[in-house]
């Protein structure tokens, strides 16, 4: 897989200055997410000792001002991570129908237009999810554990080992379950580009449907075909709801 991904590097390459500014606004944006509850604690603890309500104003004022700036360096990722993907699914769109005109006649003929059609729409809208959103969020997720970590070390070593004992169980659950989407996102694949050939070749060969009075039975052979893809994508969202329940 990873493999596979490295073509893409000349479009990260194209796209670096979006890349690079959006892992500073992660860094910036975790940053004021994790100062938030060191303010609440300070707060706390300000007011047990001398109750005054200017400075709940000005510590009220500070954790939403802290919380503003968050919010917009979050809003500054997607700004620049999100929208190099969009453009990096553009560039690849525009050169995967640049390399199909120049393939030879043998490649369509032993290639279904379902194929075809299914890496030009949904293979590389996966792509996009891939250079954008996951990327985005493992960087989030990596770089906040990094910076809370320390802290947490430096609170209670001990409640830090307990709260990290569960931490290899879920890497090894988090990767059975991936291989589980993987598998059944690339039956989903398959079903697509069966169900798309089936529709290119009825809207193609209609009036020999029309003239064999075969639409009962085209109609019923296409409803086939939907229901098993509804049924392999209803499988793939069955396995995903383990991690959004």
């Amino acid at each position: 897989m990873l493999k596979n991904l490295a073509h893409l590097k000349k479009y990260f390459f194209r796209y670096k200055t979006k890349f690079i500014l959006g892992f500073i606004f992660i860094l910036f944006s975790n940053i004021g997410q994790i100062y938030i509850p060191l303010l609440l604690k300070d707060s706390i603890n300000e007011l047990q000792n001398h109750l005054d309500i200017n400075l709940i104003i000005k510590n009220v004022l500070l954790i939403v001002a802290t919380a503003l700036v968050a919010g917009v360096f979050r809003f500054l990722i997607r700004q620049t991570i999100i929208l190099a993907s969009r453009e990096i699914e553009f560039d690849l769109r525009q050169d995967f129908w640049a390399h199909i005109q120049k393939l030879p006649l043998r490649f369509f003929q032993n290639n279904s237009t379902g194929n075809i059609m299914a890496h030009a729409t949904s293979d590389i809208s996966a792509v996009r999810m891939f250079v954008g959103p996951s990327i985005m969020y493992s960087t989030d997720t990596g770089l906040r554990f990094l910076l809370i970590l320390p802290m947490m070390l430096w609170m209670s070593v001990p409640l830090t080992i307990y709260a990290l004992l569960p931490l290899p169980i879920l890497s090894f659950a988090v990767y059975f379950v991936m291989k589980k989407v993987h598998t059944r996102y690339t039956k989903i694949q398959e079903k697509f580009s069966d169900l798309t050939t089936k529709a290119q070749e009825n809207f193609s060969g209609i009036r020999v449907i029309k003239s064999y009075f075969r639409e009962e039975f085209e109609i019923s052979e296409f409803t086939k075909e939907s229901q098993e893809y509804l049924n392999r994508n209803m499988a793939l969202v069955k396995i995903r709801s383990l991690f959004q329940p």
